[in-house]
């Protein structure tokens, strides 16, 4: 999972496998070992919310996202969602990746595959 912060909003881009967790009903976690403490993000599906929401804890960013959006989100067309300066997407392939791990169980790109 791909975290980017930039002024007032948060996007979380993910591979495949993990849409694929939480379709079904895992969290996806990733650990950045910055010094001197990790920062540590998360993504939760919860069937207790109507929108997405982000708190800050303890050095970990949880972000949570109404399950019932991501009911079949794995095999069809929704791109993402977007709410409270929240962004969460799939990740497409990269047109010019920097390295091969790049585009690694990513989603095939639709403007690349025209």
């Amino acid at each position: 999972m791909k975290l980017r912060i930039q002024a007032c909003s948060i996007r979380l881009r993910l591979k495949q496998s993990e849409v694929l967790a939480l379709v079904e009903g895992g969290e996806v976690v990733e650990t950045c070992p910055t010094l001197p403490v990790a920062l540590r993000y998360a993504l939760r599906p919860d069937a207790g919310v109507t929108d997405l929401s982000a708190e800050f804890d303890g050095g970990r960013l949880t972000v949570r996202i109404p399950a019932q959006w991501l009911i079949g989100w794995d095999g069809d067309e929704r791109v993402g969602f977007e709410s409270n300066g929240l962004l969460i997407e799939k990740d497409f392939k990269c047109a010019l990746p920097a390295g091969p791990a790049d585009n690694e169980d990513c989603y095939e790109n639709p403007v690349a595959c025209g």
